[in-house]
């Protein structure tokens, strides 16, 4: 058994997880909302009901959800957007010390608690949406607080176990999670939310919390921080890491150069990626669902299906992306910074145009703007092997730190996207208005993904390795054996290494 493998698969998953925490209250809000309330303050859609049965309202034309799936919260546009980008609040926080906790003290257990705290949390929110709105921001807040951590962390822990020409496949299926997360999320968080299992919308959260604590117990019993760690891993498979990373292999970096980050052209080009292809994410992610609803009419557990499509095709390209960037490397067709940016290019190209012509082309036309809504999901997902996989080449002691910044600075998208949403829909919910939406998204969009083009490097940075003791060369497979046969504590004591280093001990403890 390769352990990077199981790897790839328990962080697939996790993200899945903490990508499902994220996206399920944007289809259970639609539940949640009483409907028929608000929208005697706000002028409705000017696009006409359905008359297919597929997805047909047999409510009065002024509504546009059906009276049984009105819930109990009477919320305006512009509250539902702050509910929405409450989470973000959280998550800018943490990305940037989850990097350097990650760097300096392994990413095991920073991914696996984080993810861990955010399920809990989720178990919570039908009792704090009932207790008010004030609450129910707060552990979305502190949700986004637990989950921040998780990305950085895990693109540390790549940066340990995967060989150099396997990265963007390792990235992009470990990535790829992400999109699984919020395809499988939406979609089940319609079907739970439409029906009446423990209430109906609460049930979303329920089934969430719980699932992510099964799958702590698995991520922390067979994951390690780094492969010398693992309890089960074969001398052979650690010495083929090891050795394949040789002077790439990350060390427990005691300093990071934050002047030379800053002012780093080639970071500045991946900042501004984030930026643009999480603003056109969260379009699809957190308002897609109430388009589809209040504009197009689409009943909620059809909601939770069709906002999940664009997030189906964006697992397929993304993991495609990740295996055909890996050959185009190893076969030496293209130089790295060409591979990233011919697929960052595509990304931010194709999705800006789609959003930008849904509302002159789609218009009230449901199955064809959900096509264009599709197409843009998919061509986004093969960001991947561009914007994700690069601070690993790029610096790789200090992937986790850079991550973690652009999560920050790309993730103020999931506080501004909501918002200004709300604020263009909170009288009007028309075609035109939701258009302003799209037309924003598709120019922010193209404008960063100029920048990355541009500046954006795969090459390592001359500061992107540091300068420590720990820079030797690997052990051979014979020494790596003896290793593991010598007789005393078992070098997957992870929990004493952590301490060791975190209490500011000598940077050569192993971890």
């Amino acid at each position: 058994l390769q352990w990077r493998y199981v790897l790839i698969v328990l962080g697939f998953l996790g993200l899945a997880n903490v990508y499902g925490m994220r996206v399920n209250l944007n289809v259970a809000l639609v539940a949640m909302v009483n409907h028929t309330a608000v929208q005697e303050t706000t002028k409705p859609s000017d696009c006409p009901l359905p008359s297919s049965h597929l997805h047909a309202s047999t409510t009065p034309a002024n509504a546009t959800q059906p009276n049984n799936h009105d819930g109990p919260f009477v919320w305006d546009p512009v509250t539902q957007g702050v509910i929405l980008g409450a989470f973000y609040y959280g998550y800018i926080v943490t990305p940037i010390p989850g990097g350097r906790l990650a760097e300096r003290c392994g990413a095991k257990w920073l991914f696996g608690l984080g993810t861990l705290f955010t399920g809990l949390l989720s178990l919570l929110i039908p009792v704090a949406a009932r207790a008010g709105v004030s609450y129910l921001i707060a552990v979305r807040v502190l949700q986004g607080i637990g989950e921040g951590v998780t990305y950085p962390a895990i693109e540390a822990q790549v940066a340990h176990w995967i060989p150099v020409n396997q990265r963007a496949t390792a990235v992009s299926l470990i990535h790829t999670g992400g999109f699984f997360g919020v395809a499988m999320g939406m979609y089940i968080s319609g079907l739970l939310a439409g029906s009446d299992f423990m209430g109906g919308w609460p049930s979303v959260f329920y089934v969430f919390g719980l699932w992510t604590c099964v799958w702590f117990v698995f991520w922390i019993l067979l994951t390690s921080n780094r492969p010398a760690d693992h309890r089960w891993a074969s001398a052979r498979e650690v010495h083929m890491i090891e050795s394949d990373l040789g002077d790439q292999k990350p060390t427990l970096a005691r300093k990071t150069p934050w002047s030379k980050v800053f002012t780093s052209p080639a970071v500045l080009g991946v900042v501004m990626a984030h930026f643009g292809t999480h603003w056109l994410q969260y379009v699809l992610v957190s308002e897609l669902p109430t388009y589809l609803g209040t504009v197009l009419h689409y009943e909620i557990d059809d909601n939770g299906l069709y906002s999940a499509l664009p997030y189906i095709g964006a697992i397929v390209s993304g993991a495609m992306s990740g295996i055909v960037a890996d050959y185009l490397r190893s076969r030496a067709l293209m130089k790295p910074t060409h591979i990233r940016k011919l697929f960052n290019g595509l990304a931010h190209l194709v999705p800006s145009v789609m959003l930008m012509i849904v509302p002159v082309v789609g218009g009230c036309n449901g199955p064809l703007s959900l096509v264009l809504f599709v197409v843009a999901g998919t061509v986004r997902g093969i960001s991947e092997a561009g914007y994700m996989a690069i601070p690993v080449d790029m610096a790789p002691d200090y992937a986790g730190t850079i991550l973690g910044i652009c999560v920050s600075i790309g993730n103020t998208t999931g506080i501004l996207v909501p918002y200004i949403t709300g604020v263009l829909t909170e009288t009007m919910n028309t075609l035109d208005q939701w258009g302003y939406s799209f037309y924003l998204a598709g120019i922010v969009g193209l404008v960063t993904g100029v920048f990355f083009q541009l500046f954006a490097s795969a090459e390592v940075q001359s500061w992107g390795l540091a300068e420590t003791p720990e820079k030797a060369p690997p052990l051979s497979l014979n020494e790596k054996t003896a290793l593991k046969s010598a007789p005393g504590p078992p070098a997957s004591s992870n929990n004493g290494a952590i301490a060791a280093i975190c209490d500011g001990k000598e940077a050569r403890t192993e971890l």
